[in-house]
């Protein structure tokens, strides 16, 4: 993820759980629709073998989910919806609460059940497990991120490892889509490829973190504040921003292209959003912007007026953005018929989520 994008799980409101796979290719933005093809698409609040003697909230085909265990995963959702603002005193706190616990449960079943079926799919040899996760490495900026990946999935690489494999035998018998199939795609659906209008801007980042948010580096908010001021400093001397981009910028999702990145209204977090708006073309900030991933230089490029995208400019991404599609319909049925011929004990009386679209 960019990070200068507003946080994908917003707010993490409402948790719903969709069978996600692991796929590759390029983020897919048209408006009103979103598909990311991130590379390894996060599988979040996976949890490792429940202890003995534990108060067991859940199982699947036999497989415990433990209260520790729920309880772990709902402190850490739990502090980042505080951090975001959410309140979780009162009564409408219990509620809150009450359904959150609910929802994460409902996550922790169906990825439970995920990781038993790509294992019951097929045996891989030590071989096969080193080639899959060198396959998942590969899809990330850095080993940073892909560490905290697996963190935050709960998984190990011979789980994801898994995973892409069942993925991949699920998959690979579906026929390419056809320039045919994308074009009718895209004269039923006109309004998805209409453009707004969007800034292109450049911008270095600096992380603030101390060590909770598991950014790929770390610096404390003073560090972080005076590399961006030195980093002015030089443009204020003639340097270049876009080379400057290149040799400082931490952003890994925009340094290779000198910083560039183009957005339109409500893409950007707020901060640097009104930054950028503020500024002329061809200016940049005279002092650091900071947001909840650092402090940012912002360079404005100029504006890309609205208009409508034609078939030929999407053509290619908008074929890969249904062949996605069909592979995780293929992957939701699979997951739906192993769901239904599971034994799921869920100890709070909750229905895992559906696989239909929310």
């Amino acid at each position: 993820m960019t990070p200068v994008l507003p946080d994908p799980l917003e707010e993490l409101a409402p948790i719903r759980y969709n069978w996600t796979i692991l796929g590759q290719g390029d983020e897919v933005v048209h408006k009103k629709t979103k598909v990311f093809f991130l590379g390894l698409v996060l599988l979040v609040l996976t949890v490792a073998a429940a202890g003995c003697g534990e108060n067991v909230v859940a199982a699947v085909n036999g497989e415990k989910i433990t209260a520790s265990e729920l309880s772990q995963q709902v402190d850490q959702i739990k502090a980042g919806l505080e951090e975001r603002g959410l309140d979780f005193s009162g009564e409408q706190g219990k509620i809150l609460m009450d359904s959150l616990e609910k929802e994460i449960l409902n996550r922790m079943i169906n990825n439970k059940l995920m990781i038993q079926e790509a294992k019951r799919f097929g045996t891989l040899t030590p071989e096969q497990v080193k080639e899959k996760v060198a396959e998942v490495k590969e899809q990330f900026a850095s080993g940073e991120e892909y560490k905290s990946f697996l963190s935050q999935a709960g998984m190990t690489e011979e789980e994801a490892a898994y995973v892409m494999n069942l993925q991949e035998q699920l998959t690979k018998d579906i026929a390419p889509v056809s320039e045919a199939e994308a074009r009718e795609y895209y004269e039923a659906n006109q309004e998805q490829f209409s453009r707004p209008e969007q800034l292109k801007v450049r911008h270095i980042l600096f992380f603030v973190d101390d060590g909770t948010n598991n950014y790929p580096v770390k610096h404390t908010d003073a560090e972080a504040k005076k590399m961006a001021e030195e980093v002015i400093a030089r443009l204020n001397q003639g340097g270049d921003f876009a080379a400057l981009a290149r040799e400082k910028s931490e952003d890994e999702g925009t340094k290779v292209n000198g910083g560039l990145y183009i957005f339109s209204k409500g893409q950007a977090v707020e901060e640097f959003e009104t930054a950028a708006y503020a500024l002329s073309s061809g200016e940049y900030t005279g002092t650091p912007v900071k947001t909840e991933y650092g402090y940012h230089v912002i360079k404005m490029e100029g504006k890309i007026p609205a208009g409508q995208e034609i078939f030929a400019q999407v053509k290619e991404s908008l074929m890969e953005q249904l062949l996605q599609q069909a592979g995780q319909e293929k992957f939701n049925q699979f997951m739906q018929n192993a769901k239904d011929k599971a034994d799921i004990v869920n100890n709070l009386d909750v229905k895992p989520d559906s696989l239909s679209e929310k």
